[in-house]
């Protein structure tokens, strides 16, 4: 299987786990919500989604590994491994609102040769592979052509666990 075809079933994966990740927005029970420390957060969605992601890429590269963030398998593979967040925004996902995302990587070795992120509530998939294009939803995009950083858009988060530079962020 190419990088591309490897890519496309990763991104159907995302696809249909994003539909479940969406069923679920704004019907979490009380005692399904835990703190892994300060302000990070897991719930029985993200380890479901996990499951999910998990026994959907196993057939895709038999052998392959797994670092993933809940830790549904411990697997390493001895050179390839997924790594996956299966609820990326778990906090927003808490209180009901957009966005998150489900971001599954690929590596082999050192070297990251696939990536897919998917916003289930935006319905926005992006993926890209080790020498092929970056893509929205099978869309090719590129970066600006902006000349002047004044001119730019630019978007960042807010630390949610080192809060060490909050001061610089809210001034």
């Amino acid at each position: 299987m190419t990088l591309s075809e490897l890519t496309g079933a990763v991104t159907a994966l995302t696809k249909e786990t994003g539909l479940y990740l969406k069923s679920m927005l704004g019907n979490l029970q009380e005692g399904h919500i835990h703190a892994k420390g300060q302000m990070d957060f897991v719930t029985a969605v993200d380890k479901e989604s996990e499951k999910r992601l998990v026994t959907g890429l196993t057939p895709l590269l038999p052998g392959a590994g797994f670092i993933a963030e809940e830790g549904t398998s411990s697997l390493k593979g001895d050179r390839v491994n997924w790594i996956i967040d299966p609820l990326d925004g778990t906090t927003n996902f808490i209180h009901g609102v957009s966005p998150f995302s489900i971001s599954i990587a690929l590596m082999d070795g050192d070297e990251l040769v696939l990536g897919v992120i998917h916003d289930p509530v935006a319905d926005e998939c992006f993926s890209a592979w080790q020498d092929g294009p970056a893509l929205l939803n099978g869309m090719e995009i590129h970066t600006s052509q902006c000349p002047t950083i004044n001119r730019a858009l630019i978007a960042t988060g807010f630390p949610y666990t080192d809060f060490t530079y909050i001061d610089e962020y809210l001034t």
